[in-house]
């Protein structure tokens, strides 16, 4: 049986920052590596334990909102992952977790073939 897992997360956009809550990230052990995975963003970090993991993978999505607003390709990144945004409102929806299946084969094989624990995690994205 297929666990039930359902995306809660927020996104309040302004000046250059960005603040989520309840960000679903998938934890996954293999060998000796550690790996925190967020579907939301398709983005993964990794290291030797937790700590480390979770550290590397708030890395890479600060990264990744530095890279997109200064491109200002942010709006369009989201909705390639399956971000909407209502009209006339500067917040974002995340996508449900069914379509980010759909879109991802590996969120697939993650949930089929791994084992992992989900948990949710706050991001804060400094200006």
């Amino acid at each position: 049986m297929k666990p039930q897992l359902k995306v809660t997360g927020n996104f309040k956009s302004g000046k250059n920052s960005a603040e989520f809550e309840n960000i679903p990230i998938f934890v996954i052990k293999e060998d000796d590596v550690t790996i925190y995975y967020s579907p939301v963003f398709d983005i993964s970090g990794y290291g030797a334990n937790d700590l480390e993991a979770e550290k590397s993978l708030k890395i890479s999505i600060e990264e990744f909102f530095k890279y997109t607003m200064n491109k200002k390709t942010l709006d369009s990144e989201l909705s390639r992952l399956g971000w909407i945004k209502p009209k006339r409102k500067k917040r974002y929806n995340p996508p449900v977790m069914s379509d980010m299946i759909q879109m991802h084969d590996y969120l697939s094989e993650i949930i089929n073939e791994h084992d992992f624990r989900k948990e949710t995690m706050p991001i804060a994205v400094p200006a």
